[in-house]
């Protein structure tokens, strides 16, 4: 059966809108369950908290923003999450409901099922105890099994050993090196990538 071009046109846009219904559904109201954390909705009460971890030397240092956060900032980036269907964030609570961190998918590729990985535990007294892992791995089964994405990566600083450790400890495999891409204390520093498909995934979890 042949379509039209206007018809195949209407009909893309509609298997979009079912996908992006699809995805407001699972990140509204219903949290996403880890072992030890669970993902919500970033809302405007988290933004304070989420601010002032990312302005602290020790996360800025592992990220690509080089200015001081404002609240207006905050509330702008809040703002962007209801409206770029490519970007799905998440805070980081315990199962007690308390706010460590923030993570999620960003550069979200809907035709050919990719996406990159940001994540941070901010709460300083919840790092190296398993729950960085567990946030990896609770978003990676969402994006695998509730986005079907095919691909997820994440670009990381050759300096951040940690995040280093915790991609090759959840079954990424480093792709590749972006010499020389990032300065940072008079110096110039190396990005590494790392990924995962979706099939490594499925064998890691059998």
């Amino acid at each position: 059966m042949k379509f039209s071009g206007d018809l195949r046109s209407r009909i893309g846009r509609t298997t979009l809108k079912n996908e992006f219904k699809k995805e407001e559904d699972l990140v509204g109201d219903k949290m996403i369950q880890g072992k030890l954390i669970r993902l919500r909705a970033v809302e405007k009460e988290d933004l304070k908290q989420l601010r002032d971890w990312r302005n602290e030397p020790e996360i800025k240092k592992f990220t690509r923003e080089y200015i001081e956060l404002s609240m207006q900032n905050q509330m702008q980036w809040l703002e962007s999450l209801a409206k770029d269907k490519n970007t799905i964030m998440f805070a980081v609570e315990t199962k007690k409901g308390k706010l460590i961190g923030c993570t999620g998918l960003t550069y979200i590729d809907w035709k050919n099922r990719g996406a990159e990985v940001s994540i941070y535990i901010g709460e300083k007294r919840y790092k190296g105890r398993g729950y960085g892992t567990d946030t990896l791995k609770t978003l990676m089964d969402y994006g695998f099994r509730e986005l079907n994405m095919h691909m997820l990566f994440g670009e990381i600083f050759e300096y951040n050993k940690a995040n280093i450790g915790l991609f090759e400890k959840c079954g990424f495999k480093r792709d590749g090196v972006l010499r020389q891409r990032l300065y940072r204390d008079d110096k110039y520093w190396n990005s590494i990538f790392y990924s995962i498909l979706k099939g490594e995934w499925k064998t890691q979890k059998s």
